[in-house]
Parts: C-alpha cells; sequence; structure tokens
C-alpha cells in the first residue's frame, strides 16, 4: 500500500509561512523542498493542494516543475492533486457560480500542466458547501429527490466541461465522497467514467447518508482510485480530520477489507503531523499485516 499525506494545507500555510516569516514566506517558500521532506521522511505519495496556489500568492515556475519531476524519480514517489474546492460550487444552480467554479479548476490544472504526466489523480469535490447546507433545508421527501437530481445533474454538467476543457483522462478524476448522498456520487463516477476517491470520516459521519463503510467500500473498492484515511469525531473541532481511532465507529476490519482486496490506489492521511503518526500506530495495532512506512522523522 502506498501512504501519503497532504500537509500543504491552510494550517500549515498560516503556521509555517505567514506566522513564522511573514508576508515574505510566500516567495520563499518551496513546494520541492516541502515534497522531497515529505519523500525523506518515508511516505510513498504527496497530494498537492492545488487551492493553496490560488489563495495566496505562491508562485510555480518551470525550474520548481522539473525539481518536482526529479524528485518523483529520485525517491520512487507518485503524485496526486485535489483541484480547488474553496468557496467553489460545481453543484450550483446559479450558472454564473458554476462557471467561476470551473474556471477555477481549469486555471489551477493548467498552472500544473507540465507536472501532468506525473499526477496519478485529480482529487475533485461535486459539490460544496452550499449544497450541503441547502440539503439541511430540504428535507420534504417529495422535494429532496428532485432538488437532490437537480444537484447532481447540475455538477455532472460542470465535470463534463472541466473535462473538455482540460482533455484530462476522466479516469484521473476522483470523486470524492461528500455531503452528498452516495448514490447520487456513484451516479455521477459512473456517467462521467471517472473514479471514486471514498473519504472514510465523510462515511463515519454519515455524510453520504446512512451508509456502512464496510458495506460501501467492498462494493466499490473497484471503483475507487484514492483513499482519505481518517476518523470522525463530532466532538472535534475539525471533525472530519481525525487520527484513526479517536473517534467512535472507526472500524479496523476497513484495514483488513482493503488488504485482502489489494488496494493499491493511493492512501492519504489529510492530518496534522502527530495524528498521522498517532493513526500509523493505529495501523500497526490493528493491521499489523499491513506494511506501513518507516517513519523517522517528520519534515513538516
Amino acid at each position: 500500500m502506498r501512504f501519503g499525506v497532504s500537509p500543504l494545507s491552510l494550517e500549515f500555510v498560516i503556521e509555517k509561512i505567514l506566522k513564522e516569516k511573514g508576508l515574505s514566506g510566500f516567495a520563499e517558500f518551496s513546494l520541492s523542498e516541502l515534497v522531497e521532506g515529505v519523500a525523506k521522511t518515508g511516505y510513498k505519495h504527496f497530494e498537492i493542494t492545488f487551492d493553496i496556489f490560488q489563495v495566496f500568492p505562491i508562485q510555480i515556475n518551470e525550474d520548481e516543475i522539473e525539481r518536482l519531476k526529479n524528485i518523483k524519480r529520485k525517491y520512487d514517489i507518485t503524485y496526486s492533486a485535489h483541484l480547488p474546492f474553496i468557496s467553489l460550487e460545481l453543484a450550483s444552480p446559479n450558472k454564473f457560480i458554476r462557471e467561476a467554479s470551473i474556471n477555477s479548476i481549469v486555471d489551477s490544472y493548467e498552472t500544473f500542466i507540465e507536472l501532468e504526466n506525473d499526477i496519478e489523480f485529480y482529487v475533485l469535490h461535486p459539490t460544496g458547501e452550499f449544497i450541503a447546507d441547502a440539503m439541511d433545508f430540504i428535507k420534504s421527501p417529495d422535494i429532496f429527490p428532485v432538488a437532490i437530481e437537480l444537484f447532481t445533474n447540475s455538477s455532472i454538467q460542470s465535470i463534463k466541461e472541466i473535462l473538455d476543457k482540460t482533455g484530462v483522462n476522466s479516469q484521473k478524476i476522483v470523486i470524492e465522497t461528500m455531503e452528498f448522498p452516495l448514490d447520487a456520487t456513484i451516479k455521477m463516477v459512473k456517467k462521467l467514467n471517472t473514479k471514486l476517491c471514498i473519504d472514510t470520516a465523510h462515511i463515519l459521519g454519515g455524510f453520504s447518508g446512512d451508509c456502512d463503510l464496510i458495506e460501501i467500500t467492498d462494493k466499490y473498492l473497484e471503483l475507487t482510485g484514492e483513499i482519505h484515511l481518517q476518523d470522525y469525531n463530532a466532538d472535534n473541532l475539525l471533525s472530519d480530520h481525525c487520527a484513526l481511532g479517536t473517534g467512535s465507529n472507526f472500524p479496523p476490519e476497513f484495514l483488513n477489507l482493503i488488504h485482502r482486496k489489494n488496494f493499491e490506489g493511493p492512501i492519504v492521511f489529510e492530518l496534522p503531523k502527530k495524528d498521522i503518526i498517532a493513526s500509523l500506530e493505529y495501523i500497526k495495532k490493528y493491521a499489523p499485516q499491513i506494511k506501513i512506512p518507516n517513519i523517522e522523522n517528520h519534515y513538516f
């Protein structure tokens, strides 16, 4: 299994760049330096968060892209990219919001176009916060299915436009399980010929409806390209980004299942350093047959 991390988060930028170096830190920041540090730590995969390069003035030039390519070869690691999601809504009923969201995603893809052949998957949020909030208000059994169909079709159309404008192979797009019904998400995946990204915390937190993590993994693992591995704890501020074993319902059988089925895609921790270490210890304890990275010293 390829365990990886996604350390380039808002928290990282605020704590490691702004707080420590101020605005000048943006000019000094090197993505390749961060990636190489992660590779030296022992991880085999790095997920690049594209949002950061649209929210903050961090530049990526040709030299930096070439360094990223060299690091990938030198350390035999793989890359995926998380397409932008902050403030975006691909399923919005407002066409202008959809158009802006599409443009944001296409722009981020083009910023890293020279790395496209080195990126295994592009993680995509098919819906955003507006749709999540809307579903909280739409409770009528007569209206809810109609609204879900509308949102689903809007998202499908937006993703089709992204595929057309970028020319990216649809099998490189992994649609993440979000605060949206799982059946509708699977409909998108099949309709668009993409892959699925199972976020374990989103499933455990009920974001995708009344779903059993083991059952849906067993059923849809063949459609799955990437897994985001974390626990869910409603008592935490970041409830869907918690260390394994710190929630109340994470099933160790999930780890055994993906091991038995020989899942070959990247498994990404979207967690801070201390929670990743705790999660690795959890895997050692409850799924000792799984080979995990030999982590000596966390760089990030």
